[in-house]
C-alpha cells in the first residue's frame, strides 16, 4: 500500500504541473493578448490622430506627436487597476515613407528608438520626434508625412498562474505588452494606417 500511495503522489504531482502550465496559458496569455491588443488600439489610434497634424513643417510634427501623446493617455489597460499606458515610454518619429529603415534617430540631446518596427521595402529614414519643438530631432518638415507610434514596453504584467513555473525556472516572470503603428497620409486623402 505504501508503494502505491507514492506512485499516486507522483501522479498527482505530474498532473498538477501540467495543469498549472495549462492555467498560465489560458490566463497569462489572455491577459497578455488583451493588454496587447489594448495598446495595438491605442498605437494605431495615435498614430492616425497624429497624422492628421502632419502639414510639412516643424509645428506640424510637434503637433502631430502632441496629439498623439493624448490619444494614448484616452486607453486605458483594463486588466491593470484601469492604467493608462504611459506616453513618456512611447517613441515618435516622422519619416516621408510609411517603412522606416533604421531602429533608432537622433534628437536633440538624445534619440529615439522603436523597438518594435519591423522593415520593409521601399524604405526611408525617419527622425524623431517630440511634442516639444526645442528637443525635436525634426529641423525641416518638408515631406514628413507619416507618424511612427512605438507604445514602448509598457509595464510589465505580473503573470499569476506562471509565477509558479517561473520558481521552477520554466516560465516567465513578466509579460510586456506593446503597440506599434505606421500612420500617414497622402494628400488630399484621408490619413490610413500603414502597419
Amino acid at each position: 500500500m505504501n508503494a502505491q500511495s507514492g506512485t499516486i503522489t507522483l501522479v498527482f504531482a505530474s498532473v498538477l504541473a501540467v495543469l498549472l502550465g495549462f492555467l498560465a496559458l489560458a490566463i497569462d496569455l489572455s491577459r497578455l493578448y488583451l493588454a496587447r491588443t489594448t495598446l495595438q488600439g491605442a498605437a494605431d489610434a495615435a498614430a492616425l490622430a497624429g497624422a492628421r497634424e502632419l502639414d510639412d513643417t516643424v509645428a506640424g510634427t510637434v503637433n502631430a506627436v502632441l496629439v498623439a501623446q493624448q490619444v494614448l493617455q484616452r486607453y486605458r489597460l483594463t486588466l491593470e487597476n484601469n492604467a493608462a499606458p504611459d506616453p513618456s515610454l512611447a517613441t515618435f518619429r516622422v519619416g516621408s515613407c510609411p517603412n522606416p529603415d533604421s531602429a533608432s534617430s537622433a534628437l536633440a540631446g538624445g534619440f529615439a528608438s522603436a523597438p518594435h518596427w519591423v522593415a520593409q521595402s521601399p524604405s526611408c529614414t525617419f527622425a524623431g520626434a517630440t511634442a516639444n519643438a526645442a528637443t525635436t530631432g525634426v529641423r525641416d518638415g518638408t515631406g514628413l508625412r507619416f507618424l511612427e507610434v512605438d507604445s514602448g514596453a509598457q509595464p510589465a504584467l505580473t503573470p499569476y498562474f506562471a509565477q509558479a513555473l517561473a520558481l521552477l525556472g520554466a516560465g516567465p516572470t513578466a509579460l510586456t505588452p506593446y503597440g506599434y503603428a505606421v500612420g500617414g497620409r497622402v494628400s488630399p486623402a484621408a490619413p490610413l494606417l500603414y502597419r
